[in-house]
């Protein structure tokens, strides 16, 4: 059996019911992730000595979420969601920033099936939707488009876009 095959067949067999294999390779890897964590290897917790002009607001746990078509992350410590109305999320394990200035962070997920990049921006943004205020701007990359929404912290702003 060749190497490449190997893993996918693994995933396809430790898929839950209603579960894709897609989801059940996520979640190995965020599992794996966590084990790395927990051997010390790769920080835990986001370090006290955070590189010099870190936004430390961005490196806690934040949702986004844009309007026209309606979608949706959510940033945790071990895991990012994207969420699309009418589509499955998809669940990746969280790289951390791939870049950094004292106002914004970006993410950049490279795997499939869902390529992105994620700019969150320390400024005020209102939801076209809601008309409700927020602290970060969003800018999504996805699929050849550039969407923009709001970010907050979890406590300020729900997980889920709009049915």
């Amino acid at each position: 059996m060749t190497r490449g095959l190997r893993p996918l067949l693994l995933a396809s067999l430790l898929a839950l019911p209603g579960q894709t294999w897609t989801e059940a390779v996520a979640e190995e890897a965020i599992a794996k992730q966590e084990d790395v964590r927990t051997t010390g290897t790769v920080p835990k917790d986001i370090p006290a000595d955070q590189p010099p002009g870190a936004p430390a607001g961005l490196w806690g746990e934040v949702n986004a979420l844009g309007t026209g078509p309606f979608w949706a992350l959510s940033i945790r410590e071990n895991q990012i969601t994207f969420s699309r109305a009418g589509k499955n999320d998809v669940i990746t394990v969280n790289p951390g920033p791939t870049a950094t200035t004292e106002n914004s962070a970006t993410w950049t997920i490279n795997h499939a099936p869902s390529r992105y990049t994620l700019t969150l921006t320390r400024q005020a943004c209102v939801d076209g939707a809601s008309a409700k205020r927020y602290d970060l701007a969003a800018k999504l990359v996805f699929q050849g488009r550039t969407l923009y929404g709001c970010a907050a912290s979890v406590a300020a702003i729900p997980a889920k876009p709009a049915p």
